[in-house]
């Protein structure tokens, strides 16, 4: 499956049939099968048509990804199999703008599996109320860090993060559930 995630077993997933309006089913993803996503609907909760296209919904920390493809019986009975995928939109999940600003900002991992605190520099991409975007120069080392910068007009930020996505071609790290204790 080429998406631009990869649902994990157990993330609730909503299946709606095009062809059939009425009919949309709940299902929880499982593993995949074959490098495709599988999807349990249940015994009891078949499709109308399982060669039908179909739109499935999973929510992400990052976003709702809609996933339109091709429904397959998998079996066991109520498990249908995405092949092929048509097409991923992602829907941006953020409440809050974020405005276009670079300062420097310092992120350090005092929770991490190191005995001592590591830490990276980087520049801020984008800052919103809930979150910044970082460009850096190496890796993170494992763990959710704390983001501390200071904003041009003075106020400082010191806060913990919860790490979003990490695209280590781009060097781009991005942070949400930032909350300030300035």
């Amino acid at each position: 499956m080429d998406l631009e995630f990869s649902p994990g077993p157990g993330q609730v997933a909503l299946v709606e049939c095009p062809g059939h309006p009425n009919v949309h089913r709940t299902g929880l993803v499982t593993s995949d099968v074959e490098g495709h996503m599988a999807i349990d609907l249940g015994p009891n909760r078949p499709l109308p048509d399982p060669t039908d296209e179909v739109l499935v919904s999973v929510f992400a920390p990052d976003a709702l990804f809609r996933i339109r493809a091709m429904a397959k019986d998998a079996g066991p009975e109520g498990v249908i199999v995405l092949d092929p995928v048509h097409d991923v939109e992602r829907v941006q999940r953020r409440s809050g703008t974020r405005a276009p600003l670079s300062v420097g900002v310092t992120l350090s991992c005092v929770d991490g599996p190191s005995p001592i605190m590591e830490s990276v520099v980087g520049r801020t991409v984008d800052i919103g109320v809930g979150g910044v975007r970082v460009v850096t120069l190496r890796p993170l080392p494992a763990g959710d860090p704390t983001v501390m910068l200071t904003l041009p007009g003075g106020a400082e930020i010191v806060a913990p993060t919860e790490v979003l996505a990490e695209q280590d071609e781009l060097a781009v790290r991005e942070f949400v559930e930032a909350h300030s204790t300035a």
